[in-house]
């Protein structure tokens, strides 16, 4: 899926004189703000509008996408978890509810059919869907193409079904065709979606869903039903859940078995029986949400405060964890800057404004100790964090906190990011001073960007080692052109399928040919072993960390 970038008006709290504007796509995006902003609304909008999404990517000839487009209205039947569709409309007037869903570097090219000649394409690459007051379940919709630039596209006479299901076409004496196939992604991943409120250790509640989560009794039957139903991929999947959570807790051995009579799960830690609610809120949320979403399989995954209940060591690893089986990313909405700034790919803050939620990327600050102070990295160091490893950015964060495992040093260690090439801008060497006031154990790890074995290090780097080495930082330099280059291809195709292979020592991810983005690499990361890496430069510098 490509990056989609949503403009919201007059929904819930976002009114169009203050709408909202944020992009979702691959990896993590963070909403950062006080109670009652407006994070969970822009959840809940993916969640809500779920049988819109499913309405549009019906098929030409039924209504959907292609009817509404020449200005028949969609209905749909109910908006979940609401118990009057007017909840959904902003109260501060009376205007129509919009949503822009723009694709953010839209494809100009059909690779998906082969054009006929003399046909002409529209790339759909903006859909504006909007609903009346006058009818709270009736939707319009608008459809615009690069090349029509701000003209909405439609056909009088109808459309018919195109080579794929993406692309819709009309006839006539020229041809033309609709390639909607950004936009439909986009569209079946936010109808896949799956949100994850705050209540996400109710074990012990009865049975149901809060919202997209099983919790109580329906939970204790699905993990029973996965872990001896008969289906070995399902049973493979509670396995690496079950090793996921020893792992992290560190536990020498857990099995978690389902007591359907009991209504409860029992896990079985280095030999001792408990029941789940025994061991505390924590662990439960892991079981809970990692066991949910192993056995959804969630495109974007919503969730409220993933560090809710969590020891502060463990918040990273959790989100982190429950992201990896997200097909496409997560969404979440947090109070920590910390958190926000060590694991997203794009961040938002929000806060109150007088006509209603105000919603802006999140300006980063450079300075290091400021963000340690963001992340409380002195609560950090009374929990046995003693140490500071610097890495270029959020990508290389939790890439870096796989591979940190290997070497049971992910909760001894906070990692920060640098800010990528800007590593080296003026007055870095005095923050990097500051930071030796908080800790005598830092680390810096960059990628060398050497595109031959017998090519020096990129001047910048060497640049930036020097200041390390002057102020007295351990850092590697690494040997290979970068951290993705240290996967083996056995780890890429666990993370990413048959059709990607490693890159070569020296190769420029952007130059392979079947490259993958660097928001994936902490996904092919959690693959790699420690034999992989432990006799290379890399796995020797984290070995001494």
């Amino acid at each position: 899926m490509k990056t989609a970038r949503l403009t919201i008006k007059n929904y819930r709290g976002f009114s169009d004189q203050s709408p909202a504007v944020i992009d979702i796509g691959h990896g993590l995006t963070a909403l950062v703000g006080p109670n009652n902003a407006g994070k969970s609304a822009l959840k809940l909008l993916i969640y809500e509008l779920r049988e819109l999404f499913e309405v549009l990517l019906r098929p030409p000839t039924s209504p959907g996408l292609a009817t509404a487009m020449n200005g028949h209205a969609v209905e749909v039947n109910i908006y979940p978890g609401t118990s009057d569709p007017a909840e959904i409309f902003n109260n501060s007037n009376d205007r129509d509810l919009s949503i822009d869903i723009e694709v953010v570097n839209p494809s100009s090219v059909s690779d998906s059919f082969d054009v006929p000649p003399g046909a002409f394409v529209h790339h759909m690459h903006r859909l504006r869907l909007f609903a009346k007051r006058s009818a709270l379940t009736t939707w319009h919709l608008q459809a615009f193409s690069l090349e029509a630039a701000n003209t909405p596209v439609d056909s009088p006479s109808g459309f018919k079904d195109g080579p794929t299901p993406d692309v819709f076409r009309i006839g006539g004496e020229a041809e033309m065709y609709f390639d909607f196939t950004d936009l439909r992604e986009i569209i079946d991943a936010f109808r896949q979606a799956k949100y994850y409120g705050a209540f996400r250790n109710a074990l012990n509640q009865g049975s149901g869903n809060h919202y997209d989560f099983q919790i109580g009794t329906a939970f204790i039957d699905l993990w029973n039903s996965w872990k001896t139903g008969g289906s070995k991929a399902n049973a493979r999947g509670i396995i690496k859940i079950t090793e996921e959570i020893r792992r992290l807790f560190e536990f020498e051995q857990l099995e978690i078995n389902a007591s359907v009579p009991l209504k409860t799960l029992l896990a079985t830690i280095n030999g001792n029986q408990y029941r789940l609610a025994e061991l505390g809120s924590g662990i439960s949320q892991f079981v809970m949400a990692l066991g949910n979403a192993a056995t959804s399989k969630p495109s974007i995954i919503l969730i409220d405060e993933p560090e809710t209940n969590l020891h502060p060591a463990l918040q990273i690893d959790f989100l982190l964890t429950l992201a990896q089986y997200a097909t496409v990313g997560c969404l979440f909405s947090t109070h920590s800057v910390g958190l926000a700034r060590s694991v997203a790919n794009r961040i938002y803050s929000i806060r109150k404004g007088e006509k209603g939620p105000v919603i802006r990327p999140f300006e980063a600050t450079s300075n290091y100790s400021e963000f340690l102070g963001e992340l409380s990295f002195s609560a950090f160091k009374d929990m046995g964090c003693d140490r500071i490893l610097l890495v270029e950015g959020v990508n290389d964060v939790k890439a870096v906190q796989q591979l940190l495992r290997l070497f049971h040093k992910e909760h001894t260690t906070v990692i920060l990011p640098l800010g990528g090439d800007q590593l080296v801008a003026g007055g870095r060497e005095q923050e990097l001073q500051e930071l030796r006031r908080l800790s005598n154990n830092i680390f810096v790890l960059v990628d060398s960007e050497r595109p031959s074995e017998t090519a020096p290090p990129a001047q910048r780097r060497i640049a930036f080692q020097q200041i390390c080495q002057r102020v007295g930082l351990d850092v590697c330099v690494t040997e290979k052109r970068a951290l993705e280059n240290y996967f083996t291809d056995t780890a890429v195709k666990s993370a990413l399928g048959d059709s990607f292979e490693a890159l070569q020592p020296f190769e420029r991810l952007a130059d392979h040919r079947n490259g993958w983005s660097k928001a994936d690499n902490w996904k092919i990361a959690h693959y790699v072993t420690k034999g992989d890496i432990a006799n290379l430069d890399l796995g020797m510098f984290l070995e001494r960390i």
